[in-house]
């Protein structure tokens, strides 16, 4: 991890993990959504939030509110980033009740409008490869599958 925080990159030009990966504007906010070759999706609602997941459908890690989140023993833990003797460490804290509470519920508002957004003939999606068709039918297939309620991982990476 870098020492340095950066805005993020061009996931739609750069984020070459994620095989197919398209962008459009929900609410006026540019969203990336990405889906890497094992089954995991990333949502990149403008610079924050971001919500990933695995191949499961189930929250592994979230950028919310400007802090990080990652999964541990199917709960989310805070990461907060501390710098000791020039290297990058992370101390991990419960998540409280509130929280998690406002972060899944701007995470099914975020789902929503994407939903809606990927049933609409008018959104207007930029993909890698220019054909929109396999994106929005991976998009669509996700999402009806997706639990009403996401789970949490047991781990960042499981």
């Amino acid at each position: 991890m870098a020492l340095e925080e950066h805005d993020r990159e061009d996931l739609l030009r750069d984020g070459r993990m994620m095989g197919l990966r398209g962008e459009c504007l929900v609410a006026g906010t540019p969203v990336v959504i990405g889906f890497r070759s094992a089954g995991q999706v990333s949502l990149y609602c403008g610079s924050d939030p971001v919500f990933q997941f695995n191949a499961e459908s189930k929250l592994r890690r979230v950028y919310f509110q400007g802090r990080r989140f990652s999964a541990e023993h199917g709960r989310l833990v805070e990461l907060a980033r501390e710098s000791r003797g020039g290297k990058v460490e992370f101390v991990k804290t419960q998540l409280d009740p509130a929280t998690e509470s406002i972060m899944l519920s701007s995470l099914q508002d975020w789902l929503h409008k994407i939903r809606d957004a990927a049933r609409s003939k008018a959104t207007l999606w930029r993909v890698v490869d220019g054909d929109t068709n396999p994106f929005r039918e991976q998009l669509l297939h996700w999402l009806e599958r997706l639990p009403k309620v996401p789970g949490i991982a047991g781990a960042p990476n499981a």
